[in-house]
């Protein structure tokens, strides 16, 4: 299944594009299970997770919520 992280502020609110409203989004890419696309994820984005799919950066504030692309449509 494929798997994105939408990006989040340090106060847990989703971070949006200025033009289009859209939550910002990285592709992980297609994973067998969520903790694989996590794992590649916090590698990727030089993060650690925090609880079940939320990863923080390591450096600065803020971080990632990482879906599945049928939660990620619901968003």
């Amino acid at each position: 299944m494929m798997y994105f992280a939408i990006e989040v502020c340090p106060d847990g609110g989703t971070i949006r594009d200025a033009d289009t409203c859209e939550p910002r989004t990285v592709e992980i890419g297609d994973h067998d299970s969520k903790g694989d696309a996590v794992e590649n994820a916090c590698q990727t984005l030089d993060c650690r997770q925090l609880f079940r799919g939320v990863i923080r950066r390591l450096k600065g504030k803020g971080g990632y919520i990482v879906l599945n692309a049928q939660d990620h449509a619901e968003v």
